[in-house]
């Protein structure tokens, strides 16, 4: 194999702006060895052949093939070659731990089914966390390539390997944040990415890769939409559906790639990346009796190469901005500056200096409040893997400090981007890849919670640290009655995300700093609720209610008057099929498959759940660490799923309606090498099948 290959895959998880990637071949699927019976079979390989071809068009196109590969999974599932391309699929869009299953059944099926089968599972591995497994992963794939080769691919792979260890760091130490996906109304199942903030909060302009009309055009890249901007605004807490800008600034259809990367403090210019497959340029759009004018070329800043994302100071003296110049740079893309001299005039930009760059790229650069930080997105530095954001400081002699990774679950595995912080420093939004996501990249919302407190009975835990996991609790049950001092009265409507019909609901404030429910309302048949607080601070929202999705948040009512009425309005999202239940509080006895009696409050919710929903079909899955053999695990986990589903069947539920299965430590949430990560790996969970 080539080195030429081995980027492409190195690379195929990068952003479209900065991406190497390019149009990669499917491993080939023998017609003979695929077949296994007359019946069905010709409608499989048509499947097949569908999958290789949305697969050979680009990264943009992979979900497409994964829907092929699938239907033809069914006829055959055990074609290592079959096996290989579906988790291939699955790792390079948005489900690693489902990449981990077929492409551990694609080597047991054929262990040299592709060269780059330890190097795919190492991917995997890093993508889930698991960054000892990975790195053995990692080293396996190097010691069995031929000594010619192994030069070819040493760069790249000594960067994965210190990426994890980099990453073993990191996760350590998790910071104490809620990341929120910002929804339908701003993301799609295509790629958002790139949020501009005006500094009041209010305003945001973002780049997406979706489908604008039926003329709208694909890059040769990646097979992907090309770049177009679209604005929102906030009203009443919450970001209004997204519009595509005017057609002077976008055009009439998206021909070519025009992304948003910087608004002015006055928020009266608005700063541009416009480009096709082979260079791209920053431009500027003014306002005008409010419409955006046709971009003008930034020429002094233009190069014949990439200049794709920038950032101004507050007082427009310097500008910062991102160029691929191969002459200037370190490597990839680095930072450049320019500064207005006395004059008014911009001087020639320079490079930032190898304390910012480095030999590997960095991209979506922003400043900080009062211009002393700067934040910045890059693949090198101590980078967990993909783009991490990092951020420097200002000294007092205007010398950029050493960069420091954000740190997880801000940072990932995978590509996190675009970061920018708004002025009161507890609220920041950027680009990510998760597995909580709409699809492929979208934005998020990170909200800080300070200082770590000592936990309190009936804490829920997940508003500590870390990215809400999808879908832990989707059960309605009645809250107790709870006495609290009545100082402020918020009140408002809890209405369904798609319809606005109004939903019977309960709502729990969370006092952050002491991490308890300090208030609980239900809201009634017109989705109205009302709820009394305490005091004036911020605290943590929680929304429960039959067939909908957990709703949680924050909301800042620091800078509210007391006996002040204040409005919030929420919408939640229905249960879809294949969300997942994380069931907390389910306990075995040591090595064996008998549940003890403290689980059973926890199952009972999930009675009412199926009791409320008779026609909801779920699969029980058991999980485990990795101590022992797989072998072991898979029945361990085995058998505790059927445990549980015997529980709901003596309950009364129609066996019909629950199927059980043991993953063993296949599909970890946390990172094996310490206990508590074990302890969160060894759960129950259920998948919501049909509804």
């Amino acid at each position: 194999m080539t080195k030429r290959f081995f980027l492409i895959i190195f690379f195929i998880s990068l952003l479209p702006l900065s991406s190497a990637d390019a149009q990669v071949s499917p491993l080939k699927i023998k017609r003979k060895e695929f077949k296994k019976q007359e019946n069905g079979f010709k409608e499989a390989w048509l499947n097949v052949k569908d999958g290789q071809y949305y697969f050979g068009l680009g990264a943009g196109s992979y979900r497409e093939a994964r829907e092929s590969y699938l239907k033809a999974y069914g006829y055959n599932q055990d074609n290592p070659e079959l096996n290989y391309m579906i988790g291939r699929c699955y790792l390079f869009t948005d489900n690693k731990f489902e990449s981990i299953k077929y492409i551990q059944r694609a080597y047991e099926l054929k262990p040299d089914v592709n060269f780059d089968i330890h190097l795919m599972m190492g991917m995997a591995y890093h993508q889930i966390l698991e960054f000892d497994m990975a790195i053995e992963e990692y080293n396996y794939f190097m010691s069995n390539l031929p000594p010619k080769e192994r030069d070819d691919f040493k760069t790249q792979v000594d960067q994965l390997i210190q990426q994890c260890e980099n990453g073993k760091l990191l996760a350590a130490e998790p910071r104490r944040v809620v990341i929120n996906n910002l929804g339908k109304g701003i993301n799609s199942i295509f790629d958002e990415y790139g949020p501009v903030i005006s500094d009041d909060g209010e305003e945001m302009y973002f780049t997406s890769r979706r489908k604008y009309s039926k003329k709208s055009k694909k890059s040769i890249i990646d097979d992907k939409f090309f770049e177009d901007v679209y604005h929102s605004s906030l009203t009443d807490e919450e970001w209004a559906r997204a519009r595509r800008l005017e057609k002077k600034v976008t055009g009439k259809n998206n021909t070519e790639n025009i992304a948003v990367i910087g608004l002015s403090p006055d928020k009266q210019k608005l700063y541009l990346y416009k480009g096709k497959e082979k260079g791209g340029d920053l431009y500027i759009s003014t306002l005008k009796k409010g419409e955006w004018t046709k971009p003008k070329s930034m020429r002094k800043f233009n190069s014949k190469y990439r200049e794709v994302s920038m950032c101004i100071s507050s007082d427009e003296s310097t500008l910062y901005f991102i160029s691929t110049n191969a002459k200037k740079g370190y490597g990839g893309s680095d930072i450049y500056i320019s500064r207005k001299n006395s004059k008014g005039k911009w001087e020639k930009p320079e490079n930032a200096g190898n304390v910012l760059n480095t030999f590997s790229d960095e991209l979506g650069i922003s400043l900080g409040p009062n211009d002393s930080v700067l934040y910045f997105s890059s693949t090198g530095h101590n980078s967990m893997g993909g783009y991490d954001v990092f951020q420097s400081s200002l000294s007092d002699v205007g010398l950029w400090s050493k960069p420091v990774n954000l740190g997880y679950p801000i940072n990932t595995p995978n590509d996190d981007v675009f970061y920018v912080e708004l002025p009161d420093k507890k609220t920041a939004f950027y680009s990510s890849n998760r597995e909580s996501g709409q699809g492929g990249m979208d934005i998020y919302k990170i909200i800080y919670l300070g200082a770590q407190k000592d936990l309190l009975a009936g804490v829920v835990d997940d508003l500590l640290a870390g990215v809400k996991r999808p879908y832990d609790d989707i059960y309605f049950t009645m809250p107790k009655k709870m006495a609290v001092d009545t100082a402020i009265l918020m009140r408002g409507f809890i209405n369904d995300s798609e319809n606005e019909k109004p939903i019977i609901a309960k709502i729990e404030l969370i006092d952050r700093d002491r991490s308890m429910v300090i208030a609980t309302a239900i809201s009634d048949s017109t989705g109205n609720y009302s709820v009394n607080l305490p005091e004036t601070k911020m605290y943590g929202v929680e929304i429960i209610a039959k067939g909908y999705l957990l709703y949680l948040d924050m909301v800042d009512l620091s800078q509210k008057t007391y006996d002040e009425v204040v409005v919030k309005n929420f919408k939640l999202d229905r249960v879809e099929v294949g969300a997942k239940v994380v069931l907390t509080n389910i306990y075995f006895e040591f090595g064996k498959s008998t549940l003890k009696p403290e689980s059973y409050a926890s199952l009972d919710n999930v009675v009412k759940l199926l009791e409320s929903n008779e026609t909801l079909r779920i699969e029980i899955s058991g999980h485990t660490d990795n101590v022992g053999s797989l072998k072991s695990n898979t029945k361990l986990s085995s058998d505790r799923a059927k445990s549980v589903v015997d529980y709901l069947i003596g309950k009364g539920i129609v066996p019909s309606r629950l199927e059980y299965k043991g993953y063993a430590f296949t599909q970890p949430i946390a990172p094996n090498d310490t206990e508590e990560g074990r302890a969160q790996n060894r759960r129950v969970e259920f998948k919501i099948l049909s509804k």
